[in-house]
């Protein structure tokens, strides 16, 4: 996938379903990670990442609670963020969970689920991207500057 920013979108990503909000590219947003399948994608990928690439992840809004994790996985939304997480903090009280700041970078579409477990992870488009122009942040291909 094309670049945001000058960091290579993969063509695959793992999903983080959030139940908090939604990130949208350009913005900064903290969410709590206490799914089974988040709290895979946390351990699996983001700790034990080495490279930058390991650190980008797709943000989808979950339409059901994750507490109902062990579920099958519910119909995802197709359109996401791409972010990177640029801080992961762990904590086991009251239970055990993880903190994340994700940083949104461009918007995708969902291809296809490659997997559902441990983590979902998907094949994914470039929808749109940000650019920042004279200090402003602006849509390509969407809103004249």
């Amino acid at each position: 996938m094309a670049s945001a920013g000058g960091i290579q979108i993969p063509s695959r990503l793992p999903l983080l379903l959030t139940h908090e909000g939604v990130l949208l590219p350009g913005s900064t947003v903290r969410f709590s990670v206490d799914s089974p399948r988040n709290m895979q994608l946390v351990s699996q990928r983001l700790l034990k990442g080495t490279s930058l690439k390991s650190t980008i992840i797709g943000v989808i809004p979950n339409t059901r609670d994750p507490e109902q994790d062990s579920d099958p996985l519910p119909p995802l939304h197709q359109i996401g963020t791409a972010g990177i997480a640029v801080q992961v903090v762990g904590s086991n009280w009251p239970k055990p969970h993880y903190t994340l700041l994700i940083t949104g970078l461009c918007r995708f579409r969902v291809s296809n689920l490659v997997k559902e477990r441990p983590f979902v992870l998907a094949e994914v488009a470039e929808v749109t991207a940000l650019i920042a122009v004279n200090g402003l942040f602006s849509s390509t291909g969407n809103w004249p500057v």
